[in-house]
């Protein structure tokens, strides 16, 4: 009787031990982070001023203070900054973004333009923290207008 009690402590010991290991083996969650609000001086900077849709792509602090002295932490040794601005022949009702992750160090964005009819042109800008990415080869960004 003694025995077998030592050998269900045993197993139920050795049991939560797995489950707690392969809670740990669990894949780092990618993270899409919109930061667009904390970087309000971004949409106003020279730097980036265009009249068709631009994607930038920054990997280091330095860049960063080119476009926003004061901008936040950002943690380039695993992350990137994604910008993409554009301009609006109409005024913008909302801005939706989707991302996909490709599963070979590559992703997907698409950011939707929801439009309404007023006749006014407008700039957009969003800014996005994505997981580490050496160059902009490794994201393709799509922008689609619609009413």
């Amino acid at each position: 009787m003694r025995n077998l009690f030592k050998t269900m402590v045993a197993t139920a010991v050795l049991l939560a031990a797995g489950i707690i290991l392969l809670a740990g083996c669990e894949k780092e969650k990618k993270v899409f982070k919109d930061i667009t609000e904390l970087l309000p001086c971004v949409p106003s900077s020279d730097i980036i001023r265009s009249c068709q849709d631009t994607v930038l792509l920054i990997n280091d602090r330095k860049h960063l203070e080119t476009l926003c002295e004061d901008a936040p932490f950002v943690n380039f040794s695993r992350q990137s900054l994604l910008i993409v601005k554009g301009v609006s022949t109409s005024g913008i009702v909302a801005i939706k973004t989707d991302f996909a992750d490709n599963g070979d160090a590559s992703y997907g964005v698409n950011i939707h333009v929801v439009q309404n009819f007023t006749c006014v042109v407008q700039n957009w800008c969003t800014c996005y923290l994505v997981p580490k990415v050496a160059s902009l080869d490794r994201i393709a960004v799509t922008v689609k207008y619609t009413y």
